[in-house]
């Protein structure tokens, strides 16, 4: 009773209290009193709530996690950083957990919440997550509309982009979604958005199932392979090869071809997969290089040379072959020590373009371990067949595979040679004269002009022509035939007669358009015009020509887009299946290199010049895409090059035949325009002198043979004379 009695009056006593302090609070009257509040049981509530959130979304727990974090956006009096938060962790986790148009909108009012979250690479990624959650129709709605968005940030739309990539290729659209990813990449605004694309769409590629791969992979081009998005299909592709042992050589090349040439915004993607690679296999030991300017003046023809190497190993490797191809840019800082470090394996190199490279090639001693094949038209003295090789045509080529025809199909013997007073055409002249003098035993009346003085052409046109006429009646005299005269006088104003039937002009096609027509302007249409393979350049070009002054001019030339071989055939598919244009003499030659060095096998390590010349005598007499080189016993080249005609829009293939018809009815339309000149004369001289054209040829005939008796005469009796005083003149 007393106990109770003493809880009450304590109850009574603190309540008389607080109620006197409240009193004095709102009245404002007596000392104010602080009162230490305790803590809030609703706010504990919250603070073990968001713990709780945080910690089953590190756990993986995203299904409790979203729904934590949904309770968590329900309070009406979160700061705005605890919004941010949460609506930051309920779209992470709803998507994580597989809700993605739930997760969707969750990633919107993380943005609304948190202005510029949306340039992020969280929420890039976490958006491009909850779109491939949805179906397929739903998701390229989304994709479409975000992409065509132009306010959204280009990292959002360049992601919608590459997916909407796959869901084409998935649907058999493969060809639009390369070609969009490229013109994406084209326009991505820094080298950071690129490598961002690189990895993105490395990473779908190493997602998708062995058949997906091979269809895109069947896109791929000798050209296209190392630059996006056909580089990274490429890489893929090749990773995936090199997990089979044997087929190692072929992936390693391509992957090598990708480090090397490639044009990654971030390389360290073909690192990572070359690597450990490299760490399981080794580097390949067997294979063939290729030494070639890739950048600078000479690298559009390396790239040409390139492609059509890529075209013939790409076949190969797919027929069976297993080489490594390398390639190494000479115009780098490091393509000594590159070309130093290739394994003995890789024996055969094609290359290089340039002669002062084959200098530092050949000076280092690098040709004692490969055995080059160079892309060039000469090699020092005593080099070719030992320390080189050669696999290109040289200026001799040109002047025999002309030389032949002229004299074998057209029965020419007598040449001039009409060449610019400059160092080239010096040199082709020279090597002209010295080889059809060999050929026909007959002498090749040279001349020059100066190549920067047009106006001067004609004239030395000229003096080329009275030259070879008076040559050529030095000839007449020699072989007991003579002309009267009288009758020179007469015919004075006919063509010059002379003595050469074809002439060499080794030169540009651009300077031959004025050049050729100085002929005809002398009257001199019979001479059939030689020239070098120079004039291709300038008949490619496609420009009409005044082609009545070329029928009769022909010159030598390495690729026939007209005649094509088996192996041409099949290069011009391989390039139009590609995409990539026609190839030409430079794709040829990069083409047909590879496929020799392939037909000559593997060497062994103790090769030498003979074992490289014994294997090509066999290796040599494969299809040709290019006119077929051969090599002697000695390992010299030589080239039987196509020959060609200028034709009113560009130029033609010769048909031997139907040249040597036009030529034969070229000279007789000739001889009968002469023959009516000279008629005309005699006609004019008889009338003068009162006689029929009959008589006065009668009269004139007679006078020639007495002058001609009288000449003989004299000539036999100078001889007599001379005969009889030769024994006193040498006593």
């Amino acid at each position: 009773m007393k106990d109770t009695f003493s809880l009450s009056l304590r109850s009574v006593i603190i309540t008389l209290l607080v109620m006197a302090l409240t009193v004095a609070s709102l009245t404002g009257c007596g000392k104010k009193v602080i009162v230490t509040p305790q803590a809030s049981p609703s706010k504990g509530a919250e603070q073990q709530l968001s713990e709780q959130a945080l910690a089953a979304y590190n756990s993986g727990d995203y299904t409790a996690a979203s729904s934590l974090y949904d309770r968590i956006l329900q309070k009406q009096n979160l700061t705005r950083a605890q919004k941010r938060s949460a609506w930051r962790y309920y779209a992470l986790s709803t998507i994580k957990s597989g809700r993605a148009t739930l997760g969707l909108q969750a990633l919107d009012k993380w943005e609304s919440n948190q202005p510029g979250v949306i340039d992020s690479t969280e929420w890039q990624d976490m958006w491009m997550m909850a779109v491939k959650q949805l179906p397929a129709h739903k998701s390229l709605a989304i994709l479409e509309s975000t992409y065509a968005k132009t306010s959204n940030p280009w990292g959002l739309r360049a992601n919608a982009a590459l997916l909407l990539a796959g869901v084409e290729w998935r649907k058999g659209n493969t060809g639009a979604a390369l070609t969009s990813l490229e013109d994406l990449y084209a326009k991505a605004p820094s080298k950071k958005y690129k490598a961002a694309l690189e990895r993105s769409l490395f990473a779908e590629l190493n997602a998708i199932d062995a058949q997906l791969l091979a269809t895109i992979s069947g896109f791929l081009t000798p050209e296209n392979e190392i630059t996006y998005p056909y580089s990274l299909v490429l890489l893929e592709k090749a990773r995936r090869a090199a997990g089979d042992e044997q087929n190692w050589p072929s992936a390693w090349a391509a992957i090598e071809r990708l480090r090397s040439l490639g044009k990654l915004a971030d390389p360290t993607i073909i690192d990572a997969v070359l690597a450990p690679l490299k760490k399981e296999f080794g580097e390949p030991t067997h294979g063939i290089a290729l030494t070639l300017p890739l950048t600078g003046p000479y690298g559009s023809i390396g790239w040409k040379i390139v492609r059509g190497a890529g075209i013939a190993h790409w076949q190969l490797t797919n027929n069976g072959y297993n080489f490594a191809l390398k390639v190494i840019n000479t115009e780098s800082a490091t393509w000594e020590q590159e070309l130093a470090a290739l394994p003995e394996g890789f024996t055969i190199v094609g290359g290089p373009l340039r002669k002062d490279v084959f200098r530092k090639i050949y000076d280092k001693d690098l040709t004692e371990k490969h055995a080059f094949f160079t892309f060039l038209s000469s090699l020092p003295a005593g080099t070719e067949g030992e320390d080189a090789w050669r696999f290109f045509s040289s200026p001799k080529d040109q002047i025999q595979t002309l030389l032949n025809f002229a004299q074998f199909d057209l029965g020419i013997n007598n040449f001039a040679a009409l060449y610019p007073d400059e160092n080239y055409g010096k040199h082709m002249s020279q090597l002209f004269v010295e080889r059809a003098s060999q050929q026909t035993e007959y002498p090749v009346l040279t001349a020059s002009y100066t190549p920067n003085q047009p106006q001067g052409w004609s004239k030395d046109v000229k003096k080329l022509l009275v030259q070879s006429d008076q040559e050529n009646k030095e000839l007449h005299a020699a072989d007991g035939s003579f002309t009267n005269a009288s009758s020179q006088e007469q015919y004075k104003d006919l063509p010059y007669k002379p003595a050469f039937q074809a002439v060499f002009l080794p030169d540009s096609w651009k300077n031959m358009e004025s050049i050729i027509p100085h002929f005809f302007f002398h009257q001199e249409d019979r001479a059939v015009f030689l020239g070098p393979t120079l004039w291709e350049q300038g008949l490619s070009a496609g420009r009409k020509l005044e082609s009545r002054y070329f029928k009769l001019a022909i010159f030598p030339g390495i690729w026939n887009p007209f005649t094509p071989t088996n192996a041409s055939k099949q290069l011009v598919q391989a390039m139009d299946d590609a995409g990539l244009g026609k190839p030409d003499a430079w794709v040829g030659l990069g083409y047909d290199f590879i496929r020799l060095a392939a037909g000559m096998g593997s060497m062994p390590a103790d090769w030498d010049d003979d074992t490289v010349n014994e294997e090509l005598a066999s290796a040599q007499s494969m299809d040709w895409s290019i006119a077929p080189i051969s090599w002697d016993a000695d390992g010299l080249a030589s080239e039987n090059l196509f020959l060609f005609r200028p034709s009113r829009n560009g130029f033609v293939p010769i048909n031997p035949e139907s040249f040597a018809n036009r030529l034969n009815a070229v000279r007789v339309r000739h001889d009968e325009r002469i023959q009516m000149m000279k008629d005309e004369a005699d006609t004019d001289k008889a009338k003068e002198l009162g006689l029929t054209i009959e008589e006065y040829r009668m009269q004139r005939n007679e006078a020639a043979n007495d002058v001609h008796t009288t000449e003989t005469a004299e000539a036999d009796n100078s001889g007599l004379f001379s005969f009889e005083t030769t024994p006193a003149t040498s006593q």
